[in-house]
């Protein structure tokens, strides 16, 4: 399912639209986007068009669009939501790199906490990073996530296997670190 509009200083999460699918196809085509993510190869319109389509109907995701400026410049979202158990895996991508760096993802994902712990009964979001990645590192930590452990040389990257670093937020640290 699409998530409901989350306004922020930087940005603004919102459901995506169909006709964005080109563009978010796009970013998986420049290897320094994918150099930090899992994904590796770009999907092709028709594959971007159909995940949209799927992501609006699947009760075990909620998806954002990510605008800042009145741009679309990312998407983010927690997928394979147990909901019985409480947990679900996060994630952001940043395609458009004008604006890394200016604090947009760990905006993202802190509103993104917020609401999933504040409107939804979920009780843990898990997450991850490949080694080595320090933006996202620093984003995830600002947001309250804590390093629970590693697939040692899981994804190859730049000539090199690189660590997966997994990550996790609880609702009861979270709370107790934003008490408002």
């Amino acid at each position: 399912m699409y998530g409901p509009t989350l306004r922020g200083q930087l940005a603004l999460m919102r459901a995506p639209r169909i006709e964005e699918a080109a563009t978010m196809s796009a970013w998986f085509e420049d290897l320094e986007v994918t150099a930090t993510i899992l994904r590796r190869f770009p999907p092709g319109l028709g594959e971007e068009e159909d995940w949209l389509r799927r992501m609006a109907t699947d009760p075990a995701s909620i998806l954002w669009a990510v605008e800042h400026e009145g741009r679309l410049v990312g998407t983010t979202g927690v997928h394979g939501i147990d909901w019985h158990s409480g947990h679900g895996t996060t994630g952001l991508v940043l395609g458009d790199k004008s604006v890394w760096g200016r604090g947009l993802a760990r905006e993202v994902m802190s509103m993104r906490t917020r609401f999933l712990f504040c409107e939804t009964t979920l009780r843990s979001l898990r997450s991850g990073y490949l080694d080595g990645n320090l933006a996202s590192a620093k984003a995830q930590a600002g947001a309250g996530y804590r390093e629970v452990g590693r697939w040692h040389e899981a994804y190859f990257r730049g000539g090199e296997w690189r660590d997966h670093v997994l990550t996790e937020v609880r609702r009861q640290d979270w709370e107790a670190a934003n008490p408002d």
